[in-house]
């Protein structure tokens, strides 16, 4: 990262105000976080070969760094618009035994003008802020930079099928009894973002969307006990 993309004082008070919240969902596993890596870990260990990991909105990235240990990644390259997550990401990679780079900036514009392969590209929680059109944009870029025989894996806020938003939504906002670590207005930050922000697909769009950016082999890896989450892995 350079000087420029450092935050000033008030940025990082903003940002940190929310990552708080974040970061409790995170350590309470409200989003199965420890499930979905674990996932993400045995099927990294199983590669063959050293790989190239393209990590997709990666935050932090405390996650995927646990996920990655003991695997045989080469190279590891986070995009967040964030940057004072990526000053976080930056510690939180420090260990792994490979070459680490960190972009500041949009994702979709990044994977859109990018021309370096990888063999894995991770997209943890970040896709369901796109509506469908840039979602189909964004996995034809993936595809287009994976390798041949590479894999895209994605945990992301799903629908079951004939389900709407809205319906979605309320389903969601079941969840309030069992957030025992947040304050009401820590459940009222994240449900009004969710509500903003959010917009999953059903099961059956992520497979026409996989068809349709040029994947042809779909996995659902994962589904979170309250079915509002699914990892899928394509290739």
């Amino acid at each position: 990262m350079t000087s420029s993309s450092i935050p000033d004082g008030t940025t990082i008070s903003l940002f940190q105000q929310h990552w708080r919240v974040y970061h409790i969902m995170v350590e309470e596993n409200f989003l199965c976080h420890r499930e979905v890596y674990a996932h993400l870990h045995d099927t990294l260990a199983e590669l063959e070969g050293p790989f190239r990991f393209l990590d997709v909105g990666c935050g932090d990235a405390a996650c995927v760094a646990v996920a990655l240990r003991g695997t045989r990644v080469a190279f590891y390259h986070g995009i967040d618009l964030a940057p004072e997550a990526l000053v976080e990401a930056q510690i939180n990679l420090g260990n792994l035994p490979c070459r680490v780079s960190l972009e500041v900036g949009d994702y979709a514009n990044a994977l859109h003008h990018r021309t370096a392969p990888a063999d894995v590209v991770w997209i943890g929680l970040s896709l369901h802020h796109s509506r469908q059109l840039a979602k189909r944009a964004v996995l034809r870029d993936v595809r287009r930079i994976l390798v041949p025989g590479g894999l895209l894996m994605f945990y992301e806020n799903t629908r079951r099928d004939g389900e709407s938003r809205d319906q979605w939504l309320a389903r969601w906002d079941l969840q309030r009894p069992a957030w025992t670590a947040y304050s009401d207005a820590d459940w009222t930050m994240m449900r009004d973002h969710v509500r903003a922000a959010d917009y999953p697909e059903t099961c059956s769009d992520w497979h026409r969307l996989a068809e349709a950016a040029g994947f042809r082999d779909v996995r659902e890896l994962f589904v979170a006990p309250a079915d509002l989450f699914r990892m899928y892995a394509m290739a």
